[in-house]
């Protein structure tokens, strides 16, 4: 008899898998739970390859608002050196930037009002910038290229100073993350300029002056009359790929292997990267992605149009060998650049999903379509990954080096955002901007 009701239910599935797949999925997700989707997946039926009829991730996942609307700018002057950081102790976080010759912090007041602080002048048209509290004082504090900005822990909010840590850089550091570099715990800098080379610096344990840090040469290969790489690396492209117990590096095309300490860097090849005007650039994150114990890389190409996307799966051994998969992009139009990347958990759902965004640029706009949000919803039943695209914004309005973090304090993350250079078309009438998408998904 049991045989027998095994055999009806199977015919049903047969007969309503196109008609019901919401049901098909939910009866999915138990047989999932007693582990035989195999046997499902066999007669296509697996809930993988239907399309979700309520995706956790859509149009109504984030809520926009301005930080900031009104900036000086032109379409030649560029806004970089985006951080994120609870810059006055007060518990949550707030967003820093730089434009036209300034660098700027908006104090969160609620994530509804945000209160613009003058941190300083830019010593130079700059890119890359990170946190760290570089003199241990418990205060954040802002590092770009060549210079760090000391967070004053007086009343004055708009109180930081500016050190130099190397007098030789003079150009712009597109790339910057704070990591261990030579094992001994501490947080390090790693920076990458086109026109100057790639170096780490072993900040001093303490540091309140204009002080040239010890400079380490990783390679020179991304000079414009070598390789001419862009960027590669941030916001998270440092990590052990090798599994040796140091952090490696990973640039368009290649990553480089940690030897002797971040001293000695061996090249190896990598399945991504394409030339655009800015020479090799893209965005990368390591992350153990397929949850096999080794760490993947997740790459977006950036600096370019026609922007491609892909996780490149790690095989494990001495000298890992890894195997590009390409996204899908199933909505219209030729994409921007990429110049955003998050790996990380949008929707609380448990899984890994994937973030980028067209950059609102008009010398690098997509065709087709306007600036776009994306989301790659991990859609992944069983060994298999899978993903599915999403448009979670589609305004007129683009970003450049999002940030991730949870800003309003109820457990989800938000996002932060600002432009490259206007766009005429913009939704903000081509005027510059900073932007706050607040995670709805607890709402």
């Amino acid at each position: 008899m049991k045989r027998v009701h095994f055999l009806i239910i199977f015919f049903l599935f047969f007969v309503f898998r196109n008609a019901y797949p919401a049901i098909l999925i939910r009866i999915q997700c138990f047989f999932k739970t007693a582990g035989i989707v195999a046997f499902f997946s066999l007669f296509g039926l697996t809930a993988e390859s239907q399309e979700s009829p309520n995706p956790n991730i859509g149009a109504e996942l984030f809520r926009h608002q301005y930080i900031t609307r009104d900036l000086p700018g032109s379409a030649d002057s560029g806004y970089g050196c985006p951080t994120m950081a609870d810059f006055d102790r007060d518990g949550d976080l707030d967003y820093s930037f730089a434009g036209v010759g300034t660098l700027y912090w908006f104090e969160n007041t609620g994530t509804d009002e945000w209160e613009r602080h003058e941190i300083g002048p830019l010593p130079m048209t700059t890119l890359g910038a990170n946190i760290l509290d570089v003199n241990q004082d418990g205060w954040t504090d802002i590092v770009i290229g060549g210079y760090w900005f000391c967070n004053s822990s007086a009343e004055d909010s708009d109180k930081f100073t500016m050190y130099r840590y190397d007098d030789r850089i003079g150009t712009e550091i597109h790339d910057l993350v704070i990591t261990d570099m030579n094992g001994d715990q501490k947080d390090d800098v790693l920076v990458l300029g086109q026109n100057i080379g790639m170096f780490w610096y072993d900040v001093p344990d303490s540091a309140s002056r204009d002080l040239n840090w010890d400079r380490v040469v990783v390679t020179i290969d991304v000079l414009k009359n070598n390789d001419h790489i862009h960027g590669g690396f941030f916001p998270r492209g440092v990590g052990d790929l090798d599994d040796d117990g140091d952090n490696d590096i990973v640039l368009p095309d290649r990553w480089l292997e940690n030897n002797l300490s971040g001293h000695v860097w061996i090249k190896h090849q990598l399945p991504f990267g394409k030339r655009g005007p800015y020479g090799l650039s893209s965005r990368s994150w390591i992350i153990d992605l397929d949850k096999d114990g080794d760490k993947d890389i997740v790459m977006t190409d950036c600096d370019q149009t026609a922007s491609r996307i892909a996780w490149l799966e790690n095989h494990g051994g001495k000298v890992p060998e890894f195997t590009a998969h390409f996204l899908p992009m199933t909505a219209t139009g030729i994409r921007g650049s990429f110049h955003s990347l998050f790996v990380g958990d949008l929707d609380l759902d448990g899984d890994d999903d994937i973030l980028t965004c067209d950059q609102e640029d008009d010398s690098l706009a997509p065709e087709g379509a306007a600036p776009r949000w994306y989301v790659w919803e991990n859609i992944s039943a069983g060994k298999e990954l899978r993903f599915t695209e999403r448009v979670i914004v589609d305004n007129k309005l683009g970003g450049h080096d999002v940030l991730v973090g949870d800003a309003d304090g109820d457990g989800d993350p938000d996002l932060f955002s600002k432009v490259w250079n206007l766009w005429p078309g913009s939704i903000n009438e081509g005027v510059e901007h900073g932007d706050f998408f607040e995670n709805t998904i607890r709402d």
